[in-house]
């Protein structure tokens, strides 16, 4: 069968206009596409409370998502405003206190610093080095200031956009909320379209998925945070409350909040206090890591464990690709991804009967 050159190029015209008309939308999107997918995410997790409101205001839905959202915002904006005036007083008092030491001469390190063993002996030649103004180590400082200031000016910068982004997704969660249920037959019409007969179980999927990771990973983030303030303020840390904000980002990622608290305990241990820092390991080791394993599965279900190599990179590669946000985002989009491939592999729901195509063993078996 012959086909007209015109019948091959109009197709293919089309296609090239779709192309180019999908990349000019990605570009037009691309700059709100993380805050945009957080405030999906927010938006189908608190979906439920939201309607909870609506009822109970009589229907004002701009009034019920508004509530909502500042809610949320004191949620995240609070703790990282506390933290952000608690660290920078920390740095002040620290810079203080820094300065009155060299008041007095150039201070020696201390000794259990220089007894290190492989890098104690350098890092106090390096640091005699500085006292002496030695031209081989001030020309060594020099050329570390430029990358350091840099890597400083990044930090400030992804910290300022992550902020940005946050405030931005709360903006666009507002308009999800009022128009939820157009959207979702949007979504429902997508899949359907990709998809076909298997779309509403792919679909339900998704948001159990996307419910159960929201929620078991800030669930087990905020117990495990609240685990390690408390122990913090117990043991007499300094901070306490800023740290155990820290570990409430450092529980993203498994056993996270261990690696803070084992040297707040080496800290307390070398300040003298032995049995706090005994306490302090012990309930990091023993309390705050096993959260992860009872309230994570509990609040995503056993059955939805992302591998940990997944989880990694839905953290690094979410940060990589989205900034701060990404760190929320990476991992809820590769569970969405990691559970519809094994529903839609492992569990086939329209396979054809035995008795049309045979038994397994009779399929399987060599003539």
């Amino acid at each position: 069968m012959k086909f007209k050159t015109s019948e091959l190029i109009e197709p293919l015209v089309a296609l090239g206009a779709l192309f180019l008309l999908c990349l000019t939308v990605y570009a037009i999107m691309k700059p709100f596409l993380a805050a945009s997918l957080w405030a999906a995410i927010l938006v189908l997790s608190t979906w439920q409370p939201y309607m909870y409101l609506v009822n109970k205001l009589n229907g004002r839905r701009a009034l019920a998502a508004i509530i909502l959202l500042v809610t949320l915002c004191l949620f995240f904006l609070l703790p990282v405003l506390y933290a952000a005036s608690d660290f920078a007083s920390v740095g002040v008092s620290f810079f203080d206190n820094v300065r009155r030491s060299f008041e007095a001469g150039w201070p020696a390190l201390p000794e259990w610093l220089v007894q290190l063993p492989l890098v104690g002996t350098s890092l106090n030649d390096f640091w005699v080095g500085i006292g002496a103004h030695d031209a081989k180590t001030m020309s060594m400082i020099r050329g570390l200031i430029a990358p350091i200031s840099q890597w400083a000016i990044m930090i400030a910068s992804e910290i300022g956009g992550g902020m940005l982004l946050m405030f931005m997704s709360l903006f666009i969660a507002f308009f999800i909320y009022q128009d939820g249920e157009h959207i979702r037959e949007w979504v429902r019409g997508l899949m359907s379209r990709i998809a076909g007969e298997r779309s509403t179980d792919l679909l339900a999927v998704s948001v159990v998925s996307t419910k159960g990771v929201v929620y078991g990973f800030l669930g087990t983030a905020i117990a495990q945070a609240l685990l390690s303030w408390v122990a913090y303020l117990i043991a007499g840390v300094p901070n306490a409350l800023s740290l155990g904000f820290a570990s409430f980002i450092l529980a993203l990622l498994p056993g996270g909040p261990v690696l803070l608290g084992l040297p707040a305990a080496a800290w307390l241990y070398h300040q003298g206090d032995i049995g706090w820092a005994i306490f302090l390991a012990a309930w990091m080791l023993l309390v705050v890591s096993s959260a992860d394993n009872v309230i994570k599965p509990l609040l995503i279900g056993k059955g939805s464990n992302l591998p940990f190599i997944l989880i990694l990179f839905g953290v690094l590669g979410g940060a990589i690709a989205f900034g701060m946000l990404g760190v929320f985002i990476g991992p809820v989009l590769l569970t969405i991804f990691y559970e519809i491939a094994r529903t839609w592999i492992l569990r086939p729901a329209a396979l054809p009967p035995d008795a049309i195509v045979g038994k397994p063993e009779d399929v399987t078996r060599l003539p």
